[in-house]
C-alpha cells in the first residue's frame, strides 16, 4: 500500500498494529493481497481514504471475534482466488476461512459424540455438528445406519451452516436415571422432573413451536406424576430433537 490510512477504531487490535518484519499492519498487508489478487476491482471499492479505514476497522474487529489467524487468513486468500471472480465481501471471505466440513467424518463425530454425551463426556469439534446432530435426533443417531443418518445428517448439516449465528454446544442436562430399590418408578421420576426444575423449560414459549403437546406432557407429569412413563420419554425425545433441550 503506498500511503498507510489511519483507523477509527478506538480500541487497537492486534490486526492494526504495524508488524515488525511486515513493516505495516496485518490489514494493510491484507489489502495489498487482495488488491494484487483482484486488480482494479479491489481498490476500485474503495472511494476514499474513510471507506479503506472502515474496511480494515470492520474486518479486523470480525477477525478477533471469529479467532482468525494469519495462517487462516492465508488459506482463505488461496480458497478465494479459486473461487471469487470478485472481491470477496466480509462474510464471503469469513466462510473462506472456515474450510469446509467432510460430511462423513462429521457423521461419524455425531453418532459417537452423542453416545458420549448420554454420560456427560461429549466433546464436539465444531458446534454446527452438534446442531446437526440435534436436528437429526439423537435416537436416529444412535439407533439408525450410517447409510440411512446420511442424507438427513447431510441436509440438516447445511442448514445449519447456511443459517449462520451458530450457538455453542449447550451444557446437557442429565437424564432421568433409574430409581434404586428404595424408590418406585414414579416417585423418582417425579423427584428428578423437581430438580431439572421442568417449569421453567415450560415457560420458554419462544422455543416452543409445534411442541406444546410435549411441554404440556411435561407440565401434566410435574403436576400430577400420572403420565405414562412411553408417553413421557416420547414427549422428551421430540423436545431434544427440535431444540436440542434436555428436559
Amino acid at each position: 500500500m503506498n500511503t498507510p490510512i489511519s483507523s477509527s477504531t478506538f480500541k487497537r487490535s492486534v490486526w492494526l498494529e504495524k508488524h515488525p518484519k511486515l513493516g505495516i499492519s496485518l490489514m494493510d498487508h491484507l489489502f495489498n493481497r487482495l488488491d494484487g489478487a483482484y486488480p482494479n476491482r479491489w481498490r476500485a471499492s474503495f472511494q476514499s481514504k474513510q471507506a479503506i479505514a472502515n474496511w480494515r476497522d470492520t474486518w479486523s474487529e470480525a477477525f478477533e471475534e471469529e479467532g482468525v489467524t494469519t495462517q487462516i487468513i492465508s488459506d482463505a486468500l488461496r480458497v478465494c482466488r479459486r473461487t471469487c471472480d470478485w472481491p470477496p465481501s466480509l462474510p464471503q471471505f469469513l466462510k473462506a476461512c472456515k474450510p469446509a466440513l467432510d460430511v462423513d467424518a462429521a457423521l461419524y463425530e455425531a453418532i459417537d459424540q452423542m453416545r458420549a454425551r448420554q454420560h456427560g463426556r461429549d466433546q464436539w469439534t465444531d458446534p454446527a455438528i452438534f446442531w446437526a446432530a440435534a436436528r437429526v435426533g439423537e435416537y436416529d443417531l444412535i439407533s439408525q445406519t450410517f447409510t440411512a443418518l446420511k442424507p438427513r445428517f447431510e441436509a440438516a448439516l447445511k442448514k445449519v451452516l447456511d443459517g449462520g449465528g451458530i450457538q455453542p454446544v449447550p451444557a446437557r442436562v442429565p437424564a432421568l436415571q433409574g430409581p434404586s430399590a428404595a424408590e418406585s418408578t414414579r416417585e423418582y421420576g417425579r423427584q428428578r422432573l423437581d430438580e431439572l426444575n421442568a417449569a421453567d423449560v415450560i415457560k420458554n414459549v419462544s422455543k416452543r413451536g409445534n411442541l406444546d403437546w410435549a411441554y404440556r406432557t411435561i407440565e401434566d407429569e410435574k403436576a400430577t406424576g400420572k403420565v405414562p412413563l412411553n408417553k413421557l420419554t416420547i414427549a422428551r425425545h421430540a423436545i431434544f430433537n427440535v431444540t436440542g433441550e434436555q428436559v
